[in-house]
């Protein structure tokens, strides 16, 4: 089996590449190949039970408005960019200033600005109802291996980008629901985006144990913002491109799996409503418990602040964190930290501290 070497970036999230892949994303499959093997293994289906909302936990995701996206200082030497820079700001993201490769040379810009999703659980432009997504069906448990190693000064985690837990029926089945949200998006190899297969890739990231903020916030210039450490797979930037270089945010215009995950070029990742499967989300009335880091070595932290109350943008800056008190290295510690909450971006706008780089190495599946 052959490997290539996959690069991530903000580039690439807005550029004709990630559409011609995926369209707004991807699929996932029933099978994987075992590393060290050419062979499929069947995959085990669990049932998921219950893991529908509880009643502590908001009912609604809160998405973005049109102008949500901030574009930032260029994110590869020598790219034609005509954006000027500009700084984070609350509930949207920050990436990197993209270009789009056209034709015969040169760039065009991407777009900077959101596209309002007309889908069913859609309401008053920004307000997403999560019983009305068309998720994607099913509960297939793929092999896991995930490991976090640490040292006086780093935080290593190793594995391979499958969660602990049961994922949808990918290909999605053409008589779902989902279906139709992805087939009509090109991926080649594939006949549409919906046939994507999800493999497992060599995760091999190694982030600062004291990471120090930084008074200016950094860009995005990958489509992977952190890594959830309770179930090993990771969390990607909140934007979704279609075939016309329109942008979404994908919670609201793409099915995801009841987990709120599905894959891009066959890496699993988490969008929104991503700790609903974590095997330790909290209780009612307490802080949230460490959900992982991000890639900038900062925790990555539940919707309940150390009051035990629903987290609100308004309380936190434009990368989506703030100081307080939390469990840190089995420690209370006053310091900087992000949360997930329900309103856009959902997880990170930012990096607050030096992230490391994203690289991994994927399968080829054809």
């Amino acid at each position: 089996m052959k490997a290539m070497v996959v690069k991530r970036s903000a580039v690439v999230a807005l550029a004709v590449g990630l559409c011609a892949t995926a369209g707004f994303g991807s699929a996932a499959s029933a099978s994987v190949a075992p590393e060290g093997s050419g062979a499929a293994a069947t995959s085990q289906v669990r049932p998921l039970g219950d893991i529908s909302g509880k009643p502590w936990v908001p009912t609604t995701l809160r998405s973005t408005t049109v102008n949500g996206i901030k574009v930032g200082p260029p994110a590869m030497t020598g790219m034609a960019s005509s954006r000027t820079s500009q700084s984070a700001a609350k509930n949207s993201i920050y990436v990197c200033a993209a270009g789009v490769p056209i034709h015969g040379g040169g760039y065009l810009p991407a777009p900077d600005h959101f596209t309002l999703a007309k889908t069913p659980w859609v309401s008053k432009g920004n307000l997403i109802t999560i019983s009305k997504i068309k998720t994607v069906p099913g509960a297939v448990q793929l092999p896991h291996k995930f490991k976090v190693t640490v040292t006086k000064t780093t935080r290593n985690f190793k594995g391979n980008g499958i969660p602990n837990h049961p994922i949808g029926i990918f290909p999605i089945p053409r008589n779902s629901a989902a279906y139709s949200y992805y087939s009509p998006m090109p991926a080649p190899p594939y006949a549409n985006a919906a046939e994507i297969p999800v493999q497992p890739y060599d995760l091999n990231v190694t982030v600062p144990r004291n990471p120090k903020p930084n008074a200016t916030p950094t860009c995005f210039s990958e489509l992977t913002e952190g890594i959830a450490t309770q179930t090993g797979a990771a969390w990607h930037v909140e934007v979704a491109p279609n075939a016309q270089l329109q942008i979404f945010d994908p919670n609201a215009a793409l099915p995801t799996d009841r987990c709120f995950g599905h894959p891009y070029a066959g890496m699993y990742h988490y969008h929104g409503y991503s700790w609903k499967c974590f095997p330790n989300q909290g209780a009612a009335g307490r802080p949230s418990p460490l959900y992982g880091y991000a890639l900038d070595g900062f925790g990555i932290y539940g919707p309940f602040s150390e009051n035990g109350k629903l987290i609100h943008n308004t309380e936190l800056d434009v990368c989506h964190g703030h100081y307080g008190w939390i469990k840190w290295d089995g420690v209370w510690k006053y310091m900087y930290h992000y949360h997930l909450n329900n309103e856009y971006p959902y997880s990170l706008g930012c990096f607050r501290g030096t992230p490391t780089k994203f690289q991994v190495t994927m399968p080829m599946s054809h």
